[in-house]
């Protein structure tokens, strides 16, 4: 079942990074163009996307095994230099190297960084 939900999750996710400004291969000019405006993803999605990538540092021997059943703490915004990212944040009782998973992705929802201290 997790791996089914993993599964699921990472196809959604796949959809999640696909960008504009890919070429269509038609040869010509079809009278439309495509905006190269990267769209933000929402608080819920970036919920989604912290999930994704907090399962997929477990299955890489990154963090803690006990982060499975981590609950979803927060997702905000917040300015590190000029740049905004999503800071998501995920509880762990039962942590080793901390109680509290940061993983920060950009606007867009690539992912950035990951760490128990939020800096």
């Amino acid at each position: 079942m997790k791996k089914l939900s993993l599964s699921i999750l990472l196809c959604v996710s796949s959809l999640t990074f696909a960008g504009t400004g890919h070429s269509h291969g038609h040869g010509h000019s079809h009278g439309h163009s495509h905006s190269h405006k990267k769209v933000s993803i929402s608080k819920e999605k970036s919920k989604e996307v912290g999930k994704y990538h907090m399962l997929r540092l477990i299955s890489s021997g990154k963090i803690d095994k006990s982060w499975k059943a981590a609950s979803y703490d927060t997702s905000v915004k917040k300015v590190f230099g000029k740049k905004t990212e999503w800071v998501v944040t995920f509880n762990n009782e039962k942590g080793v190297k901390g109680k509290k998973l940061y993983i920060f992705l950009k606007l867009t929802g690539a992912f950035v960084a990951a760490n128990f201290t939020g800096k």
